[in-house]
């Protein structure tokens, strides 16, 4: 197998509408990998929403607190996402990092690139972060590459 340099590796895949699998304590307060999908890139920083399968308790959370149900997206998995599962984006959830975070979490096996999500796909979640009351991520950084 060919071995591509992290930082390669990071520059070649990092783009809007990328999904990475991360195991990213820091982010989500646990150890299991998530699927996280880039929605934002601001020069170094890299703005993320994690997908759960958990939809049951997402739609009772939404509701309690009281939040537009726009905001919860339903993800298909198809070849072009990689995804296995049905998923639910977050909307009102902004996990931040950096490449150099990516490039070290590469390095150390915690993350891979699984697929990239579709326009419409995209145009939902970013639609969501729009309308969400709690998601502060600037409108005008929420950009999709066919835009």
């Amino acid at each position: 197998m060919i071995h591509i340099p992290s930082d390669k590796y990071i520059k070649s895949t990092l783009q809007v509408g990328t999904i990475f699998k991360l195991c990213a304590p820091e982010l989500i307060d646990t150890d299991i990998p998530h699927y996280f999908i880039i929605v934002a890139i601001d020069d170094d920083d890299i703005h993320m929403v994690v997908c759960t399968r958990q939809k049951d308790k997402r739609e009772e959370y939404f509701r309690l607190m009281r939040f537009d149900l726009s905001g919860l997206v339903r993800i298909e998995p198809n070849s072009e996402n990689g995804l296995t599962e049905e998923s639910y984006v977050d909307c009102n959830q902004n996990h931040s990092t950096t490449k150099k975070a990516l490039i070290q979490k590469k390095e150390d096996g915690l993350l891979k690139w699984i697929g990239e999500i579709s326009y419409n796909q995209y145009d939902q979640i970013r639609t969501g972060i729009i309308n969400s009351t709690i998601n502060f991520l600037p409108k005008d950084l929420l950009v999709h590459p066919e835009d």
